[in-house]
């Protein structure tokens, strides 16, 4: 029902504007567990129970609990049952571009800069990618030897060595998947959320979908599962919840282990140095930036 409060007598009009007042002056002036009490009542109107949280929701989440801005240095050792093992080491540069309502500006979602490290034959070498909300991203990779910027797809493209792709390291975004809610799982005696994300046609994905097992309480992915275009599972990322260090108000997995279950070969990553929200610009994600050493 609406009232109409112009056909009302004015004190009576008044009494209804000093309705919001009064209410607040009465939780103020009450006792602290009945203000509690009230707070936790619209605090919980305010944000859904996590039984009614939306896969999308879920991943949103994940999301969320990122920097807006980073510089990571990670390393990589990759194995095989030989025992043989290979050392990869990456730098890597990521910026959020989006605007207070998420919005992307100027088409831009975000920017994600990777330079090899290690082996010292690929050193210098460089990946530009830039995510945007409705195509697929811009790709560009700068190769030392060759001393130029060339425009790339990086589709399965594997991080030299390792059992990641290029699109398994590069942060994604929420635009470019569906997302569904599956039933919950228990890791490691942690309760886990479990979302199926299906990539869009745009994202130009290697994969079919992904089961992403989240920690209920700090949204971290400890488990991601990847299928092929067959349906086939092929390849498994597990996070050590031991690793998981709260850095800057996020919560940053520093030890994670992808095994493909095709060629039975691993490769560990452990994060070696993260810099929070450091100020980096758009001319830090600019071609000629690939170039610089």
């Amino acid at each position: 029902m609406i009232l109409d409060t112009g056909k009302m007598p004015q004190s009576v009009r008044s009494a209804l504007h000093l309705i919001p007042i009064l209410l607040t002056a009465a939780v103020t002036n009450a006792s602290p567990a009945t203000a509690e009490r009230v707070e936790h009542a619209i605090g919980a109107r305010q944000e859904p129970s996590p039984a009614a949280l939306t896969g999308r929701d879920i991943y949103q989440r994940v999301l969320d609990n990122r920097f807006r801005s980073y510089i990571q240095e990670s390393t990589m050792v990759s194995g095989d049952r030989g025992g043989n093992t290979q050392e990869t080491e990456l730098r890597m540069w990521f910026q959020s571009f989006r605007g207070e309502g998420g919005e992307a500006t100027d088409g831009v979602l975000s920017k994600t800069l990777v330079r090899y490290q290690l082996p010292f034959d690929l050193r210098h070498t460089g990946y530009l990618i830039i995510h945007h909300p409705e195509r697929s991203s811009d790709q560009f990779v700068y190769l030392p030897t060759q001393r130029r910027v060339r425009r790339v797809s990086l589709r399965g493209e594997a991080v030299f060595g390792t059992d990641f792709s290029f699109e398994d390291v590069i942060p994604r975004e929420i635009e470019h998947a569906e997302y569904e809610r599956r039933p919950d799982s228990v890791l490691h005696d942690i309760a886990c959320f479990v979302v199926e994300a299906v990539p869009k046609r745009e994202a130009d994905s290697e994969y079919s979908r992904f089961l992403i097992y989240v920690d209920q309480d700090r949204y971290v992915p400890l488990r991601t599962r990847y299928f092929d275009d067959a349906g086939v599972e092929v390849k498994a990322l597990e996070v050590d919840p031991a690793s998981i260090e709260r850095v800057a108000d996020v919560w940053v997995p520093m030890r994670a282990r992808m095994r493909d279950l095709r060629l039975d070969t691993f490769t560990e990553v452990q994060v070696e140095e993260i810099e929070p929200n450091p100020v980096l610009g758009r001319s830090a994600f600019e071609l000629r930036r690939l170039e610089a050493r």
